[in-house]
């Protein structure tokens, strides 16, 4: 089994809405380069336009892509990325649109403008991407065809988005509720569909069921996957399916990644996928980081994960490289 770790890298506590746009949290990735480095799970980090223009964080990021221990790619926000970038209300926040919400043509000319930074500021094209937001959409799939890209990391099986607000008067968030587990190559007619042009492959976020209930297949699971947020699914989740993202949260413990390492070796995947922002690597730079003893507990619950997955023999690659394995097997 292989382990793709992913980081989305962007501005400082974009949780605020704030206009103002600060990167404090880019020198703090030494801390975490460093980490993955001794453990062998190299990151990709998916970028967004403000830091792929940004000198120092391109100065660094560029050092470990040149040696080949970190992918770059690319993390659309569309509230930072021209054209037509955010704009405060008279709250003085700015309105955060899921990529899903654009209009075509500003959608595809915002992924373009983000492709062509990475590409100016790394000299590589970019072949990994993650929507904002989990705003992902078949109409991303075309242009990120277009534009050469070969992985998308943005669905969240069970996981429904839709009361997440975007776009004053838009749709919200998407529902990836029915979302596959397994890696597969989306359709531009329904994502959620299959199809044999291999071009851009979909490898979502790791959300497993890992209880007494976690076969994916099994009509049982697919029945809970669906069912709409309610109490009686919360009790049930916590009593037969427990319901656990590849994801590092101030609640975490060991047992957590254990589990979800069983149902991934039992459901038979071929790659787990971890994500983290890198605002949550500073101290002050997102609401589960507060204080310099938040990013230490980050950093203990890291090691603790990265540590069980090496024991057991899980190869480190980045996203890139799992989609040059995976279209060749």
């Amino acid at each position: 089994m292989k382990l793709v770790v992913t980081v989305d890298t962007e501005a400082d506590n974009q949780w605020q809405h704030r206009p103002e746009i600060s990167l404090k949290n880019i020198v703090f990735l030494e801390r975490f380069q460093k980490v993955c480095e001794q453990y062998g799970f190299p990151p990709t980090y998916l970028i967004t336009y403000e830091v792929a223009t940004d000198e120092k964080a391109v100065s660094l990021l560029s050092s470990w892509q040149k040696r080949g221990v970190a992918e770059i790619g690319a993390h659309l926000h569309p509230w930072t990325t021209p054209p037509e970038n955010g704009v405060a209300g008279p709250d003085g926040k700015i309105e955060h649109p899921f990529p899903s919400e654009l209009p075509y043509d500003l959608l595809e000319n915002k992924l373009k403008s983000l492709s062509r930074a990475i590409h100016e500021s790394f000299g590589i094209k970019p072949v990994s991407y993650r929507a904002g937001r989990w705003g992902m959409d078949e109409r991303q799939l075309k242009i990120l065809k277009d534009l050469g890209f070969k992985a998308d990391c943005s669905l969240t099986p069970k996981v429904d988005w839709r009361r997440n607000i975007g776009a004053k008067g838009g749709r919200g968030g998407k529902d990836w509720r029915s979302a596959s587990v397994y890696p597969y190559y989306p359709s531009e007619c329904n994502i959620f569909l299959a199809e044999n042009d291999k071009r851009l492959l979909e490898v979502p976020m790791t959300v497993l069921y890992t209880g007494v209930c976690c076969r994916e297949k099994s009509a049982l699971c697919r029945i809970m996957s669906r069912l709409p947020e309610s109490f009686p699914k919360k009790v049930l989740n916590r009593l037969f399916f427990k319901r656990k993202w590849l994801r590092v949260f101030p609640k975490s413990e060991i047992g957590h990644w254990r589990g979800i390492y069983d149902s991934a070796k039992l459901n038979n995947l071929p790659v787990m996928e971890f994500m983290i922002h890198s605002s949550e690597l500073m101290p002050g730079g997102s609401p589960s980081s507060k204080t310099e003893s938040d990013v230490d507990a980050v950093y203990k619950n890291l090691e603790a994960m990265f540590t069980l997955f090496r024991d057991r023999g899980v190869q480190g690659v980045t996203l890139g490289q799992f989609a040059d394995w995976f279209n060749s097997n």
